[in-house]
């Protein structure tokens, strides 16, 4: 009887340490993360759907979640409302899944990212199946915008250029 409740005790401190994971997520998370510190050499933390890793020579690049990136690249890439599905964001690059976009909200934001400074070696391309807008701003950052008419959805990429 006693074993029992020590074993109770222990079960119930490791759900209540762990987050309402069960010790069969918790040990895949953490098995998980070990995996890509060996592939990318990396400290991985991986929390729900979202996935940081931090190298060693400092830099962070965050994969995965479905909230709007407010630092790194992403503070520099003006908001769309929308669904966001994906986002993977680091110092150097950004990029960001949104559905749910209708055709005249895709072109005012086209205009609110010429507006944010993004109007450089601007370049246009349309079809009746996508959208796309490239251009650079004054820090240069290369950004690219893409519609897809029938799924409406964007994707939209940041990353800085390399000289």
């Amino acid at each position: 009887m006693k074993k029992t409740l020590i074993f109770c005790f222990a079960l119930f401190l490791v759900f209540t340490l762990t987050g309402c994971k069960s010790p069969s997520e918790a040990a895949a998370e953490k098995v998980s993360e070990k995996i890509l510190e060996g592939a990318t050499g990396g400290k991985v933390d991986l929390d729900g759907e979202k996935a940081t890793i931090k190298t060693e020579d400092g830099s962070v690049v965050s994969f995965g979640g479905n909230e709007w990136p407010s630092d790194k690249l992403g503070e520099d890439i003006p908001k769309l409302n929308g669904k966001v599905t994906y986002v993977a964001n680091s110092d150097a690059m950004c990029m960001i899944i949104i559905e749910g976009v209708k055709a005249g909200e895709f072109e005012k934001y086209v205009e609110k990212v010429k507006d944010a400074g993004f109007n450089q070696n601007e370049m246009n391309y349309s079809d009746n199946s996508t959208k796309t807008y490239m251009a650079s701003n004054a820090k240069d950052i290369a950004f690219q915008l893409t519609y897809m008419v029938d799924t409406e959805e964007v994707s939209i990429t940041a990353g800085k250029n390399e000289k």
